[in-house]
């Protein structure tokens, strides 16, 4: 009883924070709405059997979308709800087969950033009956610019400018924006997926033990996200090579490194926060997080330049961090194969 009932509560609270999210809030606030979802989708998807799990994501989906579509009236939003679906089995699956959190978080990044894309092009063959990048080009650069002027109009400083300056002001803000795009909305991909499996955490250890007491909890330890030898390298090089491709002489390939740096660096931002963490604080502590929260706040809102300052302290901690750590990994598995050293270690695994 306890197990339907918890079912039942999970996914009505998943659909109905999607049609939320979908139908009133299509900004920040929406966005954690799907990020909810997903997760509550995700641990009520634990409490059935691989049938049940078909059976309510296809329900699910039907009252979504039938749902957000008789509200709005509009297709591209009832597939937009349909997204805490797709990323909550994508959680499910990746823990009951026992994938590190990095693969997951990137798998379901993947599958939001094609499924947007798709989206987009969906969006355009209705509303004209072809698609074109141009169309896409045109469209983002409309919303940008509408944007940069809204954003501007705020600072005193360009108000006093002559029109002939905040037109060439406008244009390149608009230009420069416009080439990071593609990162940006890879970005957006990766924070829905990175948020939802930060929240299920939490959920899955407050919702799962109610239903069965037994069920072992995730531990911390084991659902951070670890970057790979090949990603660090990739950033290294990007980085590296950024500094002798001019934009002004070389555009193309300065905008791709760009946008690859910008892909890469939030990552790592995130395992430098783990490797500061770790450094300073030896066992669990809430206390650290407060501390780090509060002193960005501080930093955006005294000097934002220090913030900057902090977020590539903690992007080249990541790089740090990662690249020792694999590099003491090739090491000792070169010593097990020469030495023939094996410690037999345990297989503690982060969930039954």
């Amino acid at each position: 009883m306890a197990y339907t009932i918890e079912i039942f509560v999970l996914t009505s609270a998943a659909v109905f924070l999607s049609v939320v999210g979908s139908v009133l809030f299509v900004d920040v606030t929406g966005t954690l709405c799907t990020v909810v979802a997903s997760a509550l989708f995700a641990c009520a998807l634990f409490l059935m059997s691989p049938v049940a799990c078909f059976c309510a994501a296809v329900i699910s989906a039907a009252a979504s979308s039938l749902i957000t579509y008789s509200v709005c009236g509009n297709i591209i939003n009832a597939l937009a709800g349909l997204l805490y679906i797709a990323v909550g089995a994508f959680i499910y699956f990746g823990v009951k087969t026992k994938q590190p959190r990095t693969r997951i978080t990137v798998g379901a990044a993947c599958f939001l950033a094609v499924f947007h894309a798709l989206l987009v092009v969906l969006y355009f063959f209705m509303k004209t009956g072809t698609f074109s990048i141009a169309m896409v080009s045109s469209m983002v650069e409309a919303g940008l610019t509408e944007g940069a002027e809204l954003a501007a109009g705020q600072i005193p400083a360009f108000s006093a400018m002559p029109e002939s300056d905040k037109a060439a002001y406008m244009l390149e803000l608009v230009t420069n924006t416009k080439a990071l795009a593609p990162a940006l909305f890879v970005l957006y991909s990766a924070l829905v997926a990175y948020l939802s499996t930060s929240f299920f955490r939490p959920a899955y250890n407050i919702f799962i033990p109610m239903a069965n007491p037994g069920r072992k909890k995730i531990k911390n330890k084991y659902w951070r996200l670890n970057i790979s030898l090949a990603s660090a390298a990739t950033a290294v090089i990007a980085i590296f090579v950024s500094f002798f491709v001019p934009s002004q002489k070389y555009p193309l390939p300065s905008v791709i490194l760009t946008n690859l740096i910008y892909i890469v660096a939030p990552g790592f931002c995130i395992v430098g926060i783990y490797f500061v963490h770790d450094k300073i604080f030896k066992e669990k502590t809430g206390i650290f997080s407060v501390v780090l929260a509060a002193g960005a706040l501080i930093a955006a809102l005294v000097l934002p330049v220090s913030l900057i300052a902090l977020i590539f302290v903690l992007i080249f901690s990541g790089l740090y961090a990662t690249l020792i750590g694999d590099i003491k990994k090739l090491i000792e598995k070169a010593k097990k194969a020469l030495l023939g050293d094996d410690d037999g270690d345990d297989d503690d695994d982060y969930i039954d």
